[in-house]
Order: C-alpha cells, then structure tokens, then sequence
C-alpha cells in the first residue's frame, strides 16, 4: 500500500516544481501562486468527509479506485487545458480531491484489515509512502520540466495514479475485511457527532492542522526558496539542482516520521509531540537566517527543520487512531483530514500573502515573514497537544 501511495503522488510536486515557469508565463505574483498551490488542499479538504467516512461502511478499495481514476483526469487536464490562474486553479483542486479519496482511505484499506497492535504500528509506515511519494515526485517533476516541457510534469502525475489503482488492488487481493460493529451499521457515513464529542482525538485533529499549514507551505515554497538561496551565492542556473535537493530534503522525512512515531510510545506520544512542535519552530527561524551566510549552511538547516516537521507526523496520526471510538475510525479520520488539510490549503496561501507584503520572494526579508508565517502551524500545534495531555491526565483516573 505505501508503494500504491508513492504511486498516487507522482504529480504532487508538479505545480511546487513548475511554479517559477509558470509564474512568469501566466504572470503570477507570489499570492495567486499561493492560492493555486492551496488549491490542491482546498480540494482534498472538499473531498476528504464524505470519501474517508464512507470507508467505515463500504470497503474502501472502491473509494481508492475512484480516487485514482480522478487523479489522472485532474493530471491529463492541467497538462492539456491550464493556461492560466483560474484553469490551474480548477485543476489542482481537483487534484487535491484525488488524494482525498487515496490516501486515507489507503490506510483504511489497512487497519480494515488488521486488529490490535498491530494496526496501530503500521500507520507511520504506511505515511511515510507520503513523504517518499512527494518527494520522488520533486526529483521526476523537476527533471522532467527541466529538460522537456512542463506539460510532461503533469501528465506524469496522471501515469502515476493508474499505476496506483493497480497496486493497491494487487496489496490487498485476497485479505477480508474484518467485520463492521453494530454502531457502524446504524450510523449516517456523514454523522460525524460521535467524533466531536471524543475531546481527545479533537485535540489532536487541532494539532493536526497546524503540523500540515507548516508542512505543506514548507513543501510548496521549497523549491523557489532554495532558487532564491542559489541565486544569492550563484551566478550560473541552478538547473535541476534545486528539484535534486528538494526531493532529498522531503525524502529525509521518511525515518524521522518512523523513528518519530517508534519513540513516542503510549505512555508519553503526546509529551515527545510537542517536544518535536518546539524543535521544529526553533529550526524554523534558523533555517531561512543561515541563508545570508551561505547556500550550503541554508541546505544543511533545511534538512535538520524536514526532520523536526515530520518527527510527529506518524506519532499524530497514530495517538488518533488510538483514542477513536470504536467504529468510528473511519468518522475519526475524515475530521482529521478535514482540519489538517485546511490547515495544507491555508498555510501556502499565508505564506504567499507575506511574501508579496515584504517585497516578493526575490528579497531575503520577505522570506524571513514567510517562514515566522510557516512556523506559525508548528505554534498552534504545540498550544492543542498541551491541551491533549491535561484531557489525558483528567481521563486517566475513568479508565483505572
């Protein structure tokens, strides 16, 4: 399944990697391609309720293969159709309604499947098919509008997601789905009260947004960052310099997700949370000061502030799956989303606003603000995990 999610993502990056082309053929400022890059997570927002609740009534390899069958449209259509703001506007959010309907009904697909334990560890496993899937997708997107066309970027987001839908059904060919509860049978897919009322998992749907308004503006912004911290100390093209280091710094996410989620066991996942959140607003204002001195100590602050984004992204997404209801993982898991991918759609669009506001992203004070705008996810995060361990501490006690 992870392999399938790699797969579904190809395209992801297509937009991050093409948008300093694009911005100067259609004539973008930093804001309106803020909002094309948000347009994806908008998108999956829309898309993610309906598509991830659905999963704890039906088997969700039919959601992931429509997910997938609408992720190539959305890809062939930016790459034959997109010419300006509002097409690539429409494309991407459709793009983003794609994912909605992979990648959490992929893990669906998994923990459908398994029981106890075991269904909790696989999670930060299977998220990490994320970070390699985005970025694998730098490094082919890049490489791709460097020497081709841009157009190609696109269309191979779309291959990507075809393959996806065959891999999935290839992963799970022959497993059952372990059988639904009562509570689920008599439950509207849309009814999502239950989960509003778990006050712990909502604490960590809240931390959930801010760990993605920081990770997606980081991701989307990537690119023309580190073209803008070439440029200073650089008199030659960065050619696909900059997509090579984008894939490597994504791609470092990986064991720190799962090295992330391994130390923060039951006990104390919620304490080492928002020891990750404090780390990663530290490395934050580090990483875009060390860009007046140098390209490679600006590199080096980049990687060390990847691995503190993703430290506790796996943690996340398990402690949630571990205080859902039971039957109500599914429900759980689409507010989930919902809210950390408002948090995706909101912080590249924050970012890009603060850019324009100091001066575009070709002056060094400007990406001073958009990184405080980016670390801001990292500090709303930090305030709902304090919140998650005193509702721990009060329910503890009920539980003896």
């Amino acid at each position: 399944m992870a392999l399938a999610q790699v797969c579904a993502l190809a395209g992801s990056a297509a937009f991050a990697t093409t948008l300093v082309r694009l911005a100067g053929v259609w004539h973008l400022d930093a804001a309106h391609a803020g909002m094309i890059g948000s347009a994806y997570f908008v998108g999956y927002t829309v898309g993610v309720p309906l598509l991830v609740a659905l999963t704890d009534r039906h088997d969700a390899r039919m959601v992931y293969a429509a997910g997938c069958a609408i992720g190539g449209l959305a890809g062939a259509g930016f790459a034959l159709f997109a010419h300006g703001f509002w097409s690539a506007l429409l494309f991407q959010a459709l793009a983003g309604f794609a994912t909605g309907g992979t990648y959490m009904p992929g893990l669906r697909m998994l923990t459908a499947r398994l029981s106890g334990e075991l269904r909790i560890r696989v999670v930060p496993y299977y998220t990490t098919g994320w970070s390699v899937g985005t970025s694998l997708s730098f490094l082919l997107c890049g490489w791709i509008a460097a020497y081709h066309d841009w157009h190609g970027a696109y269309f191979a987001g779309s291959a990507g997601c075809l393959l996806a839908a065959v891999c999935a059904a290839v992963a799970v060919a022959g497993i059952p789905v372990l059988a639904q509860t009562e509570k689920v049978a008599q439950r509207h897919p849309l009814d999502f009260r239950p989960v509003l009322h778990n006050r712990r998992a909502l604490a960590l749907v809240l931390a959930y947004g801010g760990h993605c308004w920081e990770l997606f503006a980081f991701r989307s912004w990537l690119p023309t960052y580190l073209l803008f911290a070439w440029s200073r100390f650089h008199q030659r093209a960065a050619g696909v310099i900059v997509s090579r280091w984008s894939m490597l710094i994504v791609l470092v996410g990986v064991p720190a997700s799962i090295l992330g989620a391994e130390s923060a066991n039951s006990h104390r996942r919620n304490r080492t949370i928002r020891y990750f959140e404090w780390a990663s607003i530290v490395l934050c204002l580090a990483s875009v000061g060390l860009s007046k001195m140098s390209f490679g100590l600006a590199l080096a602050a980049l990687f060390v502030y990847s691995v503190a984004i993703m430290a506790d992204s796996g943690a996340l997404t398990a402690s949630t799956i571990a205080v859902a209801s039971p039957g109500e993982q599914g429900a759980t898991l689409a507010i989930y989303s919902l809210v950390g991918f408002a948090g995706a759609a909101v912080g590249p669009l924050v970012v890009g606003r603060v850019l324009d506001y100091g001066g575009g992203f070709r002056t060094h004070a400007a990406w001073v603000l958009g990184f405080i705008a980016m670390g801001i996810g990292s500090a709303l995060a930090s305030v709902a995990m304090t919140k998650a361990m005193q509702l721990e501490k009060q329910e503890k006690p009920e539980n003896l």
